[in-house]
């Protein structure tokens, strides 16, 4: 028979395997990660594992969307205290943005080619409702940036994803230049969606 647990104790076991997962995916990926040895580091049964996931596939979806909605909010919020930010500020703030990924237990799956396998194991409603998840938060965001009236909101979203694409070639780029050809693409990129602001018209 199922343990019943408290809502406070949900939330606790939650919160214990969100740690556990992020830990094991930094440390293992995806493969090499079993359910087994996230019940033992969470201290918690494996029937009690699936009264909250149905996978561990579905658990580290969950992790990753956590960490995405996290950077989101952050970068909204830094935005929000401006109405408006110029093209050097934006660029600024992607280059932020993506070396927080970077450095980030996220980075390692993409490293690792273990995106693909990930998304493979999960229902197809889940991945619908993330791309719609991506398209909201950058809708958000270019609220805040002058867009060019030909550029849509899918079309960022993409742009976003094609430059974290960029960072999992770092060793065929080259480590050493890899900063400045992150924040030269992120550039190019900016200067190609945006309108010319204010304060670049007049110098």
């Amino acid at each position: 028979m199922a343990t019943a647990f408290t809502d406070k104790e949900k939330e606790v076991i939650r919160k214990k395997l969100h740690k556990v997962a992020k830990e094991c995916l930094q440390r293992y990926g995806v493969r090499k990660t079993t359910v087994d040895q996230m019940v033992a580091m969470a201290d918690i049964s494996k029937g009690s594992f699936y009264n909250f996931y149905p996978s561990k596939e579905m658990l580290f979806f969950t992790v990753l969307e956590e960490y995405q909605i996290d950077i989101m909010n952050r970068l909204t919020k830094q935005l929000g205290q401006e109405n408006q930010i110029n093209r050097n500020q934006f660029v600024q703030l992607l280059y932020d943005f993506y070396q927080d990924f970077r450095y980030s237990f996220v980075y390692t799956i993409f490293k690792n080619h273990e995106m693909e396998l990930l998304i493979r194991k999960l229902p197809k409603e889940v991945i619908t409702t993330h791309h719609l998840l991506d398209d909201g938060m950058v809708e958000k965001i270019i609220t805040h940036i002058n867009i060019k009236e030909t550029i849509t909101v899918e079309i960022v979203s993409a742009l976003l994803r094609t430059i974290a694409i960029s960072i999992l070639h770092i060793e065929e780029i080259g480590e050493k230049q890899f900063d400045t050809i992150l924040k030269l693409l992120i550039q190019g990129i900016v200067m190609q969606v945006t309108e010319v602001d204010n304060s670049e018209r007049s110098n």
